[in-house]
């Protein structure tokens, strides 16, 4: 089977209103789409139907690099401006919760601890420019997968981070690593001797190097790049 072509790519996230939820502001093109793959091979996994354990082997339409990395960049963009929100679940004290909970005289729920507990809880929302990720890909199969996220960062069903389009063009150059000597993703710090980027521009920190981004073993001390400046 032929491997399929790849080549340098600027892909934009269009966001509705620059709201986005995110504690790091740290956006990584290959976590979404490892996250599309999920939804497209195994949604069970996603739902908690299924254990996250399996062989299969998850294949992105991106140059892939030592290590099981890909060739993509961190999210660009501009901060325009830092607040704290707060998300708020409730339990739906409708007919069907009386029904259940309110049975032989029972009138008092327990809503601080245990599955009906009620949250508030800050989170911080950055306002933001559209993002930009450099990337060496599959333009066709990226679009494909992309297609299938509609939102950057945490909590998108609460509305933030919602994106109206994604834009996957070429770009004239590879910039998924470095681009005008500005790092454009975490480097283990052992593997930055001998490249040529800003290091004022960077913070060293354990940082994950692969998707999926939140699990220890996949971190390491790091270069990684500030965000928020365009």
């Amino acid at each position: 089977m032929a491997k399929k072509p790849t080549e340098p790519l600027k892909i934009t996230a269009r966001l509705y209103d620059g709201r986005v939820n995110s504690s790091d502001g740290l956006f990584f093109l290959d976590s979404i789409l490892y996250h599309a793959w999920f939804m497209i091979h195994e949604p069970g996994v996603l739902e908690g139907t299924v254990r996250s354990d399996n062989q299969k082997y998850i294949g992105l339409p991106l140059r892939q690099e030592p290590g099981n990395r890909w060739a993509a960049s961190i999210g660009q963009y501009t901060l325009y401006e830092e607040t704290v929100e707060h998300w708020v679940k409730r339990p739906d004290f409708g007919k069907s919760f009386a029904d259940r909970y309110l049975e032989d005289g029972v009138r008092k729920v327990n809503t601080k601890s245990g599955h009906l507990k009620a949250y508030r809880t800050p989170q911080i929302i950055r306002v933001i420019s559209d993002v930009k990720f450099y990337a060496v890909g599959n333009p066709d199969k990226i679009r494909e997968m992309l297609g299938y996220m509609n939102h950057i960062g945490k909590k998108g069903s609460a509305g933030w981070g919602m994106v109206s389009e994604w834009v996957v063009e070429p770009c004239e150059a590879d910039y998924s690593l470095i681009k005008d000597g500005r790092l454009m993703r975490p480097v283990p710090v052992e593997e930055a001797e001998g490249l040529d980027f800003d290091r004022s521009l960077t913070v060293k920190r354990l940082c994950g190097i692969r998707p999926p981004y939140w699990k220890a073993k996949n971190a390491t001390l790091c270069y990684v790049p500030k965000v928020g400046m365009g």
